[in-house]
């Protein structure tokens, strides 16, 4: 049984950022100011690189209530040959109040400079691909009111945060710079975050860190699991121990890799020998059953998986198994969008010697009609997966995924699977409908939605949303990137982000707080 709530057709947008990602632009749209010479850039321009003919403005941003810094391009359409000019000006008098930088392509005929972020005192540049998005470089230029000289510059990379745990009075948050792997505590007092009390960790006894995966906190300490190492925080010391953890990871190695097919046509044992052993590492017992299930339709049944090898590491089993509190104790297994995409997601119930499955349900013509009629009138294959999960008391709330390219669409919605009921209710609304889902945080209240885009090319973000499941009301905040995961802390949520970590705070009003590089090159957090 399902029910469907239907929600209001309303959206607020709530806390503003205007803080857009680096810019993807048309290059027929830019602004030629070759002639028009506004700010006396183009001048400026010339006077750096006198060869200079054509110039267009690529973007601009108010740093300060009577200063703005200026993106532009030379050399004609299509504008991606460069070079680029940076110019801090001032808007009451209407002048080039500084050439900041006069820089080449990091990538010649087709790169798309934008301003990711600027404030007072400083302005951060990205180039990027213009076919794939790819980052090709970034750069931090800071500048003072009283300097006339070019501006202070640094390139370097961006600590792309992806997960974050709770534990005692710290968070963890791990990430990735580059290739290498990075680690930030932050201290918490009564819930709140100590703006002083935190450290960026990207080295353990002189080594650089492989990119972890995945964080439990167990026994006193706090463990970062990679591949092949396991990195730990105990007290105040950092360790690190060589080799995979067998509880989390299985054997990299197939056993049957090295039996040529020659051999198992003489002797098909030894196929099925190898095979056993696939489901040893695959670790169905993790999840207590494998084998045919019911389902919720009479007569027809489902298949649980005996072995995840190929597809999930152990860790990667266990967080989707779902236990209910004593005395009434059921296990559950989340069968979500990450194990596979063909697959039909949904619920199992696991018991002792049986299974049930309840599968996922997936919006039929008239809910895509009522909440993208767009899409609807175009056509296209629904192919919603149940997506990232949390459970609350009785309830496993999850949100959906779906693909949105190639003629394929989906209806984004939150929504919960009720453990003692065995029933799901999906929260269908015409402001998350367009969207996938990437992280959900559920509380009692709202549940938390991160909203993405996934179709051909690079995702999209689409903010932060907010449903009050009493009343039905979505609220969206814009936040500029795709956040990975959310966390609460005290009044404030924190945001995961392939850019590092964003903060709405208790009205609604979000800022970026890093990490990111100061006037010394330094990462930090800032706090504010």
């Amino acid at each position: 049984m399902t029910a469907y709530r239907l929600l209001p057709l309303l959206v607020v947008l709530a806390g503003g950022l205007i803080t857009p990602a680096a810019a993807w632009w048309d290059p027929g749209h830019l602004l030629d100011i070759s002639t028009s010479n506004p700010y006396g850039i183009t001048a400026a321009f010339r006077a750096q690189r006198p060869g200079v003919d054509k110039v267009a403005l690529i973007a601009e941003r108010r740093v300060a209530a009577d200063r703005a810094v200026v993106l532009t391009a030379a050399g004609g359409f299509p504008w991606l040959n460069g070079p680029f000019g940076l110019f801090l000006v001032d808007t009451s008098s209407g002048s080039a109040a500084r050439t900041l930088s006069v820089f080449d392509s990091a990538s010649p005929n087709n790169i798309m400079p934008g301003i990711k972020a600027a404030g007072p005192g400083y302005v951060t540049i990205t180039q990027e691909d213009a076919d794939s998005g790819v980052e090709r470089s970034r750069q931090k230029y800071f500048f003072g009111e009283l300097s006339t000289g070019p501006a202070k510059a640094f390139s370097y990379k961006p600590v792309r945060i992806k997960t974050v745990t709770r534990s005692d009075s710290d968070l963890y948050f791990t990430g990735q710079r580059g290739a290498d792997g990075v680690l930030i505590r932050q201290g918490l007092k009564d819930g709140e975050p100590v703006a002083g009390d935190w450290e960026i960790v990207d080295t353990i006894e002189n080594k650089k860190l492989q990119p972890p995966v995945f964080t439990k906190a167990e026994r006193g300490a706090v463990h970062f699991y990679a591949s092949t190492e396991t990195y730990s925080r105990t007290g105040k010391a950092w360790t690190r121990a060589a080799g995979p953890d067998k509880r989390y990871f299985r054997p990299q190695k197939d056993p049957c890799a090295d039996i040529p097919v020659e051999e198992i046509g003489k002797d098909f044992t030894l196929y099925e020998k190898c095979d056993k052993q696939r489901q040893v590492d695959g670790d169905a017992g993790l999840v207590g059953y494998s084998g045919r299930c019911e389902t919720e339709n009479p007569g027809k049944y489902a298949w649980l998986p005996g072995s995840y090898n190929g597809l999930l590491e152990r860790y990667a089993v266990t967080e989707r198994i779902v236990e209910t509190a004593p005395p009434a104790r059921r296990r559950f297994f989340i069968y979500d969008a990450a194990m596979g995409y063909e697959a039909r997601t949904g619920v199992y119930e696991v018991r002792s010697n049986s299974c049930k499955f309840y599968p996922m349900p997936v919006p039929d013509k008239e809910v895509l009609k009522r909440y993208r009629p767009e899409r609807a009138k175009d056509g296209c294959g629904i192919n919603d997966k149940l997506g990232p999960f949390q459970k609350l008391g009785d309830r496993v709330w999850f949100c959906k995924n779906f693909y949105g390219g190639e003629g394929e669409c989906g209806v984004g919605a939150a929504g919960f699977f009720d453990t003692k009921a065995k029933v799901f209710e999906i929260f269908y609304s015409s402001i998350t409908a367009p969207w996938s889902c990437h992280a959900i945080l559920a509380e009692e209240n709202t549940v938390w939605l991160s909203l993405e885009h996934s179709g051909e090319g690079w995702g999209k973000a689409g903010g932060l949303a907010a449903l009050n499941p009493a009343t039905g009301e979505v609220k969206i905040y814009d936040i500029p990137v795709v956040i990975t995961a959310i966390q609460r802390a005290g009044d404030r949520l924190l945001l995961v982000t392939g850019e590092g970590i964003y903060v709405l705070n208790a009205k609604g009003e979000a800022s970026f707080i890093g990490p990111d590089i100061d006037e010394a090159g330094d990462y930090k957090l800032q706090w504010k």
